[in-house]
């Protein structure tokens, strides 16, 4: 298994304009290649600058997180803003995703798999599978939570967990903090910013991660930062 890549600042992701029939979209690839359809392996993860008021239903052939970096909006019946997590097993048809206008909508997509375009529905039915796969949106409370722990939001029964955490002006994740973050996945700066090795990242940086006692020592360098932690399923069939 390779290890995972370095982490991504905004200043070193790559933007372009996608206009669609839907609306514009601004698309901001941290890893891997989206923006311009391609998959090439790997870890995949984008940033999705939503202008388009509306995003139909659709599914992909990979798991996935969707984190809300800023605005707000509507995830099927979920309203959304910064700080809301949404997870979908492979092949499960979510949205649609409504961008409150004019502000729009940004949140990243994050994958541990490549995968290319998006499944429409239900004209995509035909195409190929889809299944009534696990999903789940949850919303981290920056106001809530004891600093330098894990808070944990939800779970699938394959193994699939999204946790907040905060941390106050020097504050550091321990092994401890970290134990019960198990899998492969990625952290999110969501406010603020934090000391990681020899490099300082700022709100909306990046870190991917073979195994989350990779982000032990990683320390705050704002009165407040709040982080979104996710590891993806460690099962291949849910659990009984």
């Amino acid at each position: 298994m390779t290890s995972a890549p370095m982490a991504v600042t905004p200043a070193q992701s790559r933007t372009i304009l996608r206009t669609t029939e839907s609306g514009d979209f601004l698309m901001s690839d941290y890893l891997g290649e989206h923006s311009d359809g391609s998959a090439t392996g790997g870890f995949q993860a984008y940033l999705v600058g939503q202008k388009a008021e509306k995003l139909r239903p659709h599914y992909h052939e990979v798991d996935q997180f969707q984190i809300v970096l800023d605005g707000s909006g509507r995830l099927g019946r979920h309203a959304i803003g910064a700080g809301t997590v949404h997870y979908s097993d492979a092949y499960t048809v979510y949205g649609p995703i409504f961008a409150d206008v004019p502000e729009g909508l940004s949140y990243f997509t994050l994958r541990l798999d490549p995968a290319a375009g998006l499944n429409y529905m239900p004209e995509s039915r035909v195409k190929g599978e889809t299944r009534a796969g696990e999903h789940f949106t949850c919303a981290i409370d920056d106001a809530a939570g004891e600093t330098g722990k894990l808070d944990l939001l939800a779970r699938t029964r394959r193994g699939a967990a999204a946790f907040g955490a905060a941390l106050d002006l020097g504050g550091v994740l321990t092994a401890d903090a970290l134990a019960e973050c198990v899998g492969r996945g990625y952290a999110v700066v969501l406010s603020g910013s934090v000391a990681f090795g020899d490099r300082t990242l700022p709100s909306g940086s990046l870190i991917p991660f073979e195994s989350a006692v990779a982000l032990e020592g990683l320390s705050g360098q704002s009165d407040r930062t709040n982080l979104a932690l996710v590891v993806f399923a460690t099962l291949s069939e849910p659990t009984q």
